[in-house]
């Protein structure tokens, strides 16, 4: 910024020029141009609005500088003499002190009206323009402004600047690129360009620049922590664990930068690590429900069931629409015999999304267990509805139908866990019993066969004691040849 004295010193000059040279002509050395000297009454014009100048100049240091009363005298002066370049300059700069920032922008097109290469008053007037939400005009005055000084580093950093808000990235980094390659050692331009490229998931070319930056400058805050972002989210967990561990030595118990922390120990399954960051991270913040959830996630990893059962449920009491932590809790519910809390918590996740097979196959479980069959039946066949393919519910399933008497139901979805891969011996040991009681004995042995294949000693006595009852579901088999050769026997048990 050009002070004001300054070119009140060149102003004096000027005019004592104008005295002693009225009327005659002068020649330039360089250009050999001939050019028309100011006359007397120029003079005298410059002189009286020179001396408005002057009383405005006795005015700083005062309480008066930048007062309505020193921007009236300059005002003066640019009525006095329309092309007064420096009264322009100074009017502009109490305007802005005055956040009067329409009449600033005014005088700073002056100036630039008056003197297209007058320095500062570019950067000046884009400010004023910025400030008035004409990002488009104080882009183009940087622009224009750069063409009469393209060497001009602060100018071209806020032209930068302007275009990373204008989202012209392209643009922005171009510049920052030759800020980049006049001055190597600009650490905060170089960190500019390295975020710009990360917006822009240019991520090879952002991590080369944050690279540079802590080579320079280990102890850089935002280039450790940027670089942990981007490891973090390819999944390089320890080298985002190194840079986020020396990030908080720089910068200590900062608690975003311990949630990121705890989230890289946890992507390497180093939960006690996780649990001691995201409790530092809760120590250090206000109460925060994403960090509940985390803390109790990582606790409940670790079967520290009771332990995650506090912090899940602050997360829940401070945001009663995450489902997943709802889930959770249903299941530390369970596993603490809670039924009821657990019931109700895994409700609660199917309130906020009804579309989760898991919270369905645990909840209709319970229901089962508790012989609440229907319940049971819905939940369980929602499941299977959602995913064909879950075979833990199927089998569940097939255990409810069985309980209700619609064994064709049953049948089905025994074999349909079979055929999915979940052939369990308890499986066959069941779909056998519901072939025999419909009299399919020829798949009634078939089943048992392999039950009795997978685990031998359990199911040739379960089938034993069955066949030891009066009234039998294994009466159509018991003197199947088959049959008997399964359970190693010569003669039917009577």
């Amino acid at each position: 910024m050009i002070h004001r004295s300054t070119i009140l010193k060149h102003f004096a000059v000027v005019i004592l020029c104008l005295v002693g040279s009225a009327g005659t002509l002068l020649k330039s050395e360089e250009t050999q141009e001939k050019k028309e000297v100011p006359t007397i009454e120029d003079a005298m014009i410059f002189n009286e609005a020179y001396g408005w100048v002057k009383k405005a100049e006795a005015l700083m240091g005062t309480p008066k500088e930048n007062s309505d009363e020193q921007a009236g005298l300059y005002l003066k002066a640019t009525q006095i003499k329309p092309d007064f370049l420096e009264a322009h300059y100074n009017l502009g700069l109490i305007y802005s002190n005055q956040n009067k920032i329409e009449e600033a922008a005014r005088a700073f097109e002056k100036v630039i009206e008056i003197d297209p290469a007058f320095k500062g008053a570019h950067q000046l007037l884009a400010s004023a323009y910025h400030k008035l939400g004409n990002l488009e005009g104080a882009i183009k005055t940087l622009e224009s402004g750069l063409q009469k000084f393209p060497d001009d580093s602060e100018m071209r950093k806020a032209l930068a600047s302007l275009q990373i808000d204008a989202k012209m990235d392209e643009a922005a980094s171009g510049n920052l690129v030759k800020l980049v390659e006049a001055d190597p050692a600009d650490l905060a331009v170089r960190t500019e360009l390295a975020m710009l490229y990360q917006r822009n998931g240019r991520m090879d070319k952002a991590v080369d620049q944050y690279l540079i930056i802590t080579n320079k400058d280990p102890r850089n805050f935002a280039a450790n922590y940027n670089l942990a972002q981007i490891y973090m989210r390819q999944k390089n967990f320890g080298a985002a664990t190194e840079k986020l561990e020396e990030a908080n030595r720089i910068r200590p118990g900062d608690p975003t930068l311990l949630e990121r922390l705890g989230d890289a120990y946890a992507g390497q399954k180093e939960l006690e690590k996780a649990v001691s960051a995201y409790q530092s991270a809760l120590d250090k913040s206000e109460e925060n429900e994403r960090l509940y959830a985390k803390l109790g996630f990582s606790l409940a990893n670790l079967d520290r069931v009771e332990e995650a059962v506090s912090p899940l449920e602050a997360a829940a009491k401070l945001n009663s629409k995450n489902a997943d932590v709802f889930y959770l809790l249903g299941y530390l519910y369970t596993e603490l015999k809670r039924t009821a809390e657990a019931i109700e918590a895994y409700n609660k996740a199917l309130e906020i999304n009804p579309d989760q097979k898991d919270v369905h196959y645990n909840l209709g479980t319970i229901y089962a267990e508790q012989e609440r069959l229907n319940e049971a039946l819905a939940d369980l066949q929602r499941a299977v509805q959602l995913d064909p393919q879950y075979v833990a519910a199927w089998i569940n399933l097939a255990l409810v139908y069985e309980k209700i008497g619609k064994d064709p139901d049953a049948i089905y979805a025994h074999e349909k866990a079979i055929e999915l891969g979940g052939g369990k011996a308890s499986s066959y040991f069941h779909l056998g019993i519901l072939y025999a009681k419909s009299g399919e004995s020829d798949h009634a042995i078939d089943a048992f066969a392999k039950a009795v294949e997978l685990e031998p000693d359990t199911y040739r006595n379960l089938l034993l004691e069955e066949l030891k009852k009066v009234h039998s579901a294994l009466d159509t088999v018991r003197y199947k040849d088959k049959f008997l050769h399964l359970l190693q026997m010569d003669q039917p048990v009577e």
